[in-house]
């Protein structure tokens, strides 16, 4: 089917931003055969809305389903139709801070702003023929609006593991340190890098030994996986977050990934060896990264097959929604809006993807 991706905007060379994830889900839902067409926010960064609007109007009009990702780009697209004269039913993906909010500081303490954001995108969703997000935690935020509960998938052929030494020297780091990875921006509250650096120290003080705290940031996508297998661990301490991809990255990589309970990281870390779930609490993790670094095995990788987190495992999953969406509009031909049906309305015939599931 014919597919049109709104989005903020891809990774580029000069531009690594944070929705690699997004462009290899596009690849993975090609590789099925689908025809995607993408309109992301490139642009001016006040006007980039504004400006990809003829675009937009244009390739609706051949749609057959309209994705949205994130809030911003779903407002944008649900007045698709209405400009374009389009029937594509929409698909909305909410990534995690536009249904969880965004943090100001190292309390969690959210925005004004985005708490009308927060407002604003769970009305949205009941403007849309199908929701995604990527944790129980956004479904439960969208309650009684229906979710499908689908975190991005791990392309396993990029994120694999490699050997670290091998890694170490591609990146120019010392083979003999001992290096602990930091998933975003120090100076981004929300990540938690005061936390992160709290625990890091008193590893160093319980192991008598330096343990550098690197920070994954301004780095080429190409090259992550290249960090993930330098770094002996990683430490996830968000404050907020959906389902980090991050942490399944990492988890391909066979990297220990030591993480406090947010999004869906101690579901995903559940029962893996070589990982720890820790709470939010610097001796705990400190604890824990002395653990890692006394542990031989990981055997993380195994876990993201065996729950069918791969891209193309993903991929089918995310078909299964637009068939939904498909049906659904066929019954409930689209207008200027329509109301959302819960579980127990659809018709029988829906097609559900099995390892797709809905919540209230």
């Amino acid at each position: 089917m014919r597919i049109l991706m709104v989005c903020p905007e891809l990774p580029r060379a000069d531009c690594p931003g944070s929705m690699a994830p997004c462009a290899r889900q596009i690849e993975s839902l090609r590789a099925l055969g689908h025809a995607i067409d993408v309109v992301d926010m490139q642009g001016i960064p006040k006007l980039k809305y504004l400006q990809v609007i003829p675009r937009l109007r244009r390739l609706a009009k051949r749609a057959e389903v309209i994705h949205a990702h994130f809030g911003y780009c779903g407002w944008l697209a649900r007045w698709a139709p209405l400009w374009s004269g389009s029937n594509a039913p929409l698909v909305i993906s909410f990534m995690g801070d536009d249904l969880l909010g965004t943090p100001y500081n190292a309390r969690g303490d959210l925005e004004w702003f985005s708490k009308l954001m927060v407002r604003a995108n769970r009305r949205l969703a009941t403007k849309a023929d199908q929701i995604i997000v990527k944790s129980q935690q956004m479904a439960d935020v969208l309650a009684p609006t229906d979710a499908h509960v689908i975190p991005n998938g791990v392309d396993t052929d990029v994120f694999r593991p490699l050997d670290r030494d091998d890694a170490r020297r591609q990146l120019g780091l010392p083979a003999d340190a001992s290096i602990v990875l930091f998933p975003g921006s120090p100076d981004n509250p929300r990540k938690g890098h005061a936390l992160a650096k709290a625990a890091v120290e008193a590893a160093s003080g319980l192991l008598e030994r330096r343990i550098e705290l690197l920070p994954l940031w301004g780095v080429q996508h190409d090259q992550v996986a290249l960090y993930m297998n330098a770094c002996n661990a990683m430490l996830m301490t968000s404050l907020i977050e959906g389902s980090p991809n991050v942490v399944k990255e990492a988890m391909a990589c066979n990297t220990a990934v030591i993480g406090v309970p947010v999004g869906d990281v101690h579901q995903l870390l559940d029962g893996v060896q070589g990982c720890e779930r820790c709470p939010r609490d610097v001796d705990a993790l400190a604890a824990a990264i002395v653990r890692v670094f006394g542990s031989r095995t990981v055997a993380a990788r195994d876990a993201i097959v065996d729950r069918g987190l791969e891209l193309t495992s993903v991929a089918h999953r995310i078909t299964a929604v637009y068939e939904n969406a498909l049906a659904w509009s066929s019954f409930a031909p689209r207008k200027n809006a329509k109301p959302r049906l819960s579980r127990s309305e659809q018709r029988p015939s829906e097609p559900v993807s099995p390892q797709s599931y809905r919540t209230r």
